[in-house]
């Protein structure tokens, strides 16, 4: 049986979870490149602990300003949430790279002195989290539109969801056709594009 709170539950922070790959383009991670869009991961596993500690380095933040400094910084392709982001606190406090100071009532995170030595240890890794962030601010218009439009595509299956039409096998067809139709057309156009640029 159809459970629309669980349905509701399982598909709060699909925006957190368009997923790019290392550096920008279509291909494994990328949302509208092949293998259509999905629950991927936006970062790979570890360059979080790395984008957290650099952005506490610029000054002591809380965990509230934390999340709205990750959507900041990747122009709102990345909407991080506090079970995303408070166990990576939790480990970098355990390994001692941050301290916690109590501030109005909230937990205030610094970064220590073996902080910043793993930092220094990983500049590439952090160098190139800050590249990536430099790519959606250069094409954050485009993927902002594109974006929009994916949700307004979503939008009516979330209502069909909600409805209970998922129980319906013939409905479940219907859609799964639809989407795997949409899906070829992007991977038409993505193939196109890059012959284009290949033959250059």
């Amino acid at each position: 049986m159809f459970d629309k709170q669980d349905f509701m539950l399982k598909f709060h922070g699909w925006d957190e979870r368009m997923a790019f790959g290392k550096g920008f383009g279509p291909g494994p991670g990328f949302p509208f490149g092949p293998g259509g869009f999905g629950p991927q991961r936006f970062f790979e596993r570890g360059d979080l602990k790395f984008v957290i500690l650099n952005l506490i380095k610029e000054q002591p933040r809380h965990g509230y300003d934390i999340i709205q400094e990750l959507e900041k910084k990747f122009h709102g392709f990345y909407n991080p949430s506090a079970g995303t982001v408070y166990p990576v606190l939790q480990l970098l406090e355990d390994q001692d790279f941050v301290t916690i100071d109590q501030k109005d009532g909230k937990k205030v995170y610094s970064i220590t002195s073996a902080g910043e030595k793993y930092l220094d240890e990983h500049k590439e890794e952090v160098e190139r989290m800050q590249s990536r962030s430099e790519h959606f601010g250069q094409f954050g218009p485009q993927m902002h539109e594109l974006r929009e439009e994916m949700f307004r595509t979503m939008h009516p299956v979330f209502r069909l969801a909600a409805s209970g039409a998922f129980n319906n096998p013939e409905t479940m067809k219907k859609l799964r056709v639809a989407l795997a139709k949409f899906r070829e057309e992007v991977e038409i156009i993505a193939s196109k594009q890059k012959d284009k640029k290949e033959e250059k």
